[in-house]
């Protein structure tokens, strides 16, 4: 994304909707509270700049994640190249517009900041002798192994398939991975026609401490910016894409970690973009508390969200920090049992609802309460004692 490109997206949520922008876990900016009134001036904002797709149709289902740094830092194959490929696909396939509008393709071409911690339901990964592996969400040891030429038919295929057995079961599969759970990995690659391997190599994930602040990734130097749980203000986008022009290459990328990368010529534009960020209480730092919780938007912005989820989360951050899991996330705060906004584990998940929140213990908002329906209170209590090894 450009830095004119950020503007003019601050300038359209500021004018057409609520003025906050929310960075997703898919590397996606959600503009919020655009109404009826104002959905078709955002809209032709949206295409002027270039990010909309031909229809709302191909819109819903064209979720494609990459590598953050791809084609600034080599990898072993271009995801960029191979990412508007498979988009065009989808798009132009009329039974592809069937998949669920979550369904995301990840592809990670091996290179700087690993995509291994962020959850997708068809996976095309670089591994070692120039190979690509096909994953699919919830199978870790297997994988159809293929040349890179091979990658997107292999990847569509597995599409096709799941839209296709999604239909033979009433559309009662949501992702990949319930339809794994329910079915078996073999049944989805029987009706794709391949054969899954014996697959183990996986990239280590990246780290906090190789997203944010100052940092150089090859010959590639980025500063790492990041706004508490994803959600920038417009003039915070602005600010960020001032940076980009004034110190970097004016050009930003999107990751699924809460973060902005500002490309820059060197690491000493890099250090000022980190300086003029603090100054605005962006998160620079891999220490930050504010990492340590991950929360959807909740009440009353989704309507599913059977409450607030950002009301308290502040006060929670500090202790969310004390119990951090190995990705450096201690807390997970979901509206609904979906659990949209972190679909693997956390050490500790609340889930909204009517009384307060249920505690999840190492799972997720659809996993079994540990205790349900606690007051802000109770949680604050069952954090400090899990923070402070009181548990029993």
């Amino acid at each position: 994304m450009s830095a004119s490109q950020a503007r003019e997206i601050a300038r359209i949520a500021d004018n057409c909707g609520n003025g906050l922008i929310d960075l997703s876990q898919r590397a996606q900016l959600q503009l919020r509270g655009i109404s009826e009134a104002t959905i078709a001036e955002a809209l032709r904002g949206l295409e002027a700049i270039g990010m909309l797709a031909p229809s709302a149709d191909a819109e819903r289902v064209t979720n494609v994640i990459t590598s953050p740094l791809a084609g600034l830092v080599a990898g072993a194959f271009d995801a960029n190249a191979m990412a508007v490929e498979l988009a065009a696909e989808v798009q132009r396939d009329a039974a592809l517009r069937a998949l669920p509008p979550k369904f995301l393709f990840l592809l990670d071409d091996g290179g700087a900041l690993s995509l291994a911690d962020v959850e997708a339901d068809i996976r095309i990964e670089a591994i070692a002798n120039g190979d690509v592996a096909i994953r699919i969400a919830g199978v870790s040891n297997r994988a159809v192994v293929v040349a890179t030429d091979d990658a997107l038919d292999v990847a569509l295929r597995f599409a096709r398939a799941f839209v296709e057995l999604r239909d033979r079961h009433a559309n009662s599969f949501r992702r990949v991975r319930t339809l794994v759970e329910a079915l078996g990995a073999d049944a989805l690659a029987r009706a794709a026609g391949l054969v899954m391997g014996v697959s183990r190599e996986a990239p280590a994930p990246a780290r906090w401490s190789q997203i944010f602040g100052a940092q150089r990734r090859g010959v590639v130097a980025f500063a790492g910016v990041g706004a508490p749980f994803g959600r920038w203000r417009a003039d915070e986008l602005a600010a960020v894409a001032d940076f980009a022009q004034s110190e970097g290459t004016g050009e930003l990328r999107l990751t699924p970690w809460r973060a902005l990368l500002i490309v820059t010529p060197d690491e000493d534009n890099a250090r000022r973009v980190v300086s003029r960020a603090e100054n605005r209480d962006f998160i620079t730092s891999a220490d930050d508390k504010r990492l340590a919780v991950i929360a959807c938007p909740g009440a009353p912005e989704c309507p599913q969200a059977a409450a607030e989820t950002r009301a308290h989360v502040m006060d929670l951050a500090a202790l969310a920090q004390k119990i951090v899991g190995v990705d450096g996330v201690g807390l997970h705060l979901s509206g609904c049992a979906k659990g949209c906004a972190r679909q693997s584990a956390s050490p500790i998940t609340l889930l909204a609802c009517a009384e307060g929140f249920d505690l999840i213990e190492n799972g997720g908002a659809d996993g079994a309460p540990r205790f349900r329906s606690l007051t802000f209170e109770a949680v604050m209590r069952e954090l400090s004692a899990r923070a402070s090894g009181r548990t029993q």
